[in-house]
């Protein structure tokens, strides 16, 4: 009997486990706070799914469906210098590639861009975010004469504190150099592209050249082969037709849309862009694909 109650009181034990875990700070905060340059000007906070609204209110719709499972904020002040205050949100994502699409979301042309090894980091006076494996990290400082030097400077120590790939998804790196590709464009979508919910997940980049302006459109290998992808895209996506075997059409509100596809990927260019002009960025676009645009397991 006695012994039974001990089994019982260890499984307890190791139930309650997990939720003591997911109470501790991040695993950079200890380190980076030993290096005595940083300390903690308030008690660290966590959050889950069910109450992030509670802390980005407004925000939390387009961090969720990235996989969002846990943010730490930490408000942190140079040691040496009182009164500088950085905040620090580091979002934990469900995979790689979702911390990179969220990292997207705020990502906008003609914004500055500071290489912090192995990862790029968005950086204003007042703000840098970036991501790292599956951490998606955003820095807000207090405006002041070293305000941009706090964001830069902490933005590095995380950086080496995380561990991952700082380097986009391959197919994000496909849409680089694509003929009249817009820098600063390129999103990682999990919702609605051009509005169709058909048209997702998937990646987006705005070009323009000389001709014609619009959006290149890649959706990763579909599990099905592609089979309901077509159906669901001839479904839902207004004048869609099937030109040949290689191309098929539709007509949306913003323009036409040309799409192919190439392995398993399924390709578009979409804009007020006629045939003719769209063909030759698709063929370049399939050929960037090759290698990359594996069939589904």
């Amino acid at each position: 009997m006695k012994t039974a109650y001990l089994a019982a009181l260890l499984l307890l034990a190791v139930a309650s486990l997990p939720a003591v875990a997911a109470d501790l700070p991040h695993p950079v905060l200890d380190p980076l706070a030993a290096k005595g340059e940083w300390k903690l000007l308030e008690p660290v906070r966590t959050f889950g799914p069910d109450n992030l609204y509670e802390e980005i209110d407004g925000e939390a719709e387009l961090v969720l469906p990235y996989g969002m499972e846990r943010l730490t904020v930490a408000v942190l002040g140079r040691s040496a210098r009182p009164g500088s205050e950085v905040r620090l949100e580091l979002f934990r994502m469900a995979s790689p590639r979702d911390a990179y699409g969220i990292w997207s979301q705020y990502r906008y042309p003609d914004q500055e861009v500071l290489r912090i090894p192995p990862s790029e980091a968005i950086v204003s006076d007042t703000s840098a975010d970036f991501f790292r494996g599956e951490t998606f990290v955003r820095i807000r400082s207090k405006p002041g004469d070293g305000s941009r030097n706090d964001v830069v400077g902490i933005a590095s120590e995380i950086v080496a504190l995380l561990p991952g790939s700082g380097a986009p998804p391959e197919e994000a790196r496909a849409l680089d150099d694509l003929p009249g590709r817009v820098s600063g464009s390129i999103l990682y979508q999990k919702r609605a592209m051009l509005g169709y919910e058909c048209l997702a997940p998937g990646f987006e980049a705005k070009f323009s050249t000389a001709s014609s302006s619009g959006h290149y459109l890649l959706l990763p290998p579909a599990a099905d082969g592609g089979s309901g992808r077509k159906a669901r895209l001839a479904r839902e996506l207004p004048g869609y037709r099937e030109v040949n075997a290689a191309l098929s059409g539709a007509q949306i509100p913003s323009g036409n849309v040309w799409m192919t596809s190439e392995g398993g990927c399924f390709l578009a260019v979409a804009g007020k862009i006629s045939r003719s002009l769209a063909e030759p960025l698709l063929s370049s676009f399939a050929r960037r694909l090759q290698g990359i645009c594996r069939p589904a397991p």
